[in-house]
């Protein structure tokens, strides 16, 4: 892959990591073996969840388990969306080839479906990961991107290297060549899966994307700090840790029969933006701990300092996607914590909350 060839270095640890999993996924196999579709089902709705939240997506694990079960849910119609996008894909996991480029392109579309207007389609601007105002990692331009995917499928899947190296390989690489404009975080994690699910089948069934969840700040630290080393060794070390942890917890829980059954919400009715604003003010009077209201409160906090900071600067400053932010800002705006007076360029910001 010319000067984006990934290297990693020898490490005891890795090969340690790499024969406790194999042991464990033996145990792990019998108790899947065990399970009904239903419990399968839940274990894959959680690692789907996981994966969802990590990119803001709002909806909580009761809500995406009634969606799949064709009720509807009181959330945010975007958030909706990606996750019904999300649900038809994760139906058609069998049918994808990991080391097909033409399979990613596809699985993206079916993520990205009304969400984007280039789903499917590879980037055709050029892109930067930020860390505060800092430039951390300045990703292949779009010219070489469908080069370096097929580069990348071909190199792993022809390569004698373990799966469970070559799946953290994949999840590495597709982050740093960043093929898409949005939802590479969710293809990076769901190309991992299939890579392991290929190898063992039961892997399909393991939410380890929900160890990533607890440990997001860590593992967004790892990829960004690997990244412009060109060195996955600390990233690869993360990942098997995350699912030797995965392992011992979920096989614990089936032990103590803890294992997480479908929750159940009232039906309610599908609704917009407008009318979800409505219904929390109306039902919640004290807001949820959580990463959503984290970063509300952040975005408040830094426009009551600066009322003249655009969405770009404050996802440069969280760490969050100009996406993610102007979701928020329309948000705080149509529950009236937020006014912006003036023009769209050189206006401010008014913060009534």
């Amino acid at each position: 892959m010319d000067k984006y060839q990934t290297f990693y270095q020898p490490n005891p640890e890795i090969l340690e990591l790499v024969q406790r999993i194999e042991q464990q996924l033996s145990q792990w196999s019998v108790l899947v073996a065990s399970l009904s579709s239903q419990q399968r089902l839940v274990l894959q709705h959680r690692a789907l969840h996981a994966s969802l939240a990590l990119d803001h997506n709002s909806l909580s694990l009761v809500q995406l388990q009634e969606l799949a079960a064709g009720k509807r849910v009181v959330a945010l119609v975007h958030d909706i969306q990606q996750a019904n996008n999300a649900l038809t894909l994760y139906q058609q996991l069998a049918s994808l080839d990991p080391y097909q480029s033409a399979d990613l392109q596809r699985a993206h579309a079916a993520f990205m479906s009304s969400v984007v207007s280039d789903a499917g389609q590879y980037r055709l601007q050029g892109a930067g990961v930020y860390e505060g105002h800092k430039l951390v990692h300045m990703p292949p331009p779009p010219g070489n991107v469908s080069a370096l995917v097929d580069s990348l499928c071909h190199k792993l899947q022809h390569e004698p290297i373990h799966p469970l190296l070559a799946s953290c390989l994949m999840h590495y690489q597709l982050a740093f060549i960043h093929p898409f404009s949005d939802g590479n975080g969710r293809l990076c994690r769901l190309w991992q899966q299939l890579i392991l699910a290929s190898w063992q089948s039961t892997f399909a069934f393991l939410p380890f994307t929900a160890v990533l969840k607890d440990k997001a700040r860590d593992y967004y630290k790892t990829l960004r700090q690997s990244v412009p080393k060109y060195d996955a060794t600390a990233f690869i070390l993360f990942m098997l840790r995350s699912i030797q942890e995965c392992l011992s917890v979920e096989t614990a829980q089936f032990d103590h029969g803890e294992l997480s059954q479908v929750a159940v919400l009232p039906d309610q009715p599908l609704v917009d933006l407008a009318q979800f604003v409505q219904l929390k003010a109306q039902k919640v009077k004290n807001k949820t701990s959580g990463p959503w209201y984290k970063t509300e409160d952040q975005i408040l906090k830094k426009l009551k300092k600066d009322n003249r900071l655009s969405a770009k600067t404050l996802a440069d400053e969280l760490g969050l996607s100009s996406r993610a932010i102007e979701k928020q800002l329309a948000k705080l705006k149509a529950e009236g914590k937020l006014l912006r007076t003036g023009p769209a360029k050189g206006g401010r910001w008014q913060v009534v909350a």
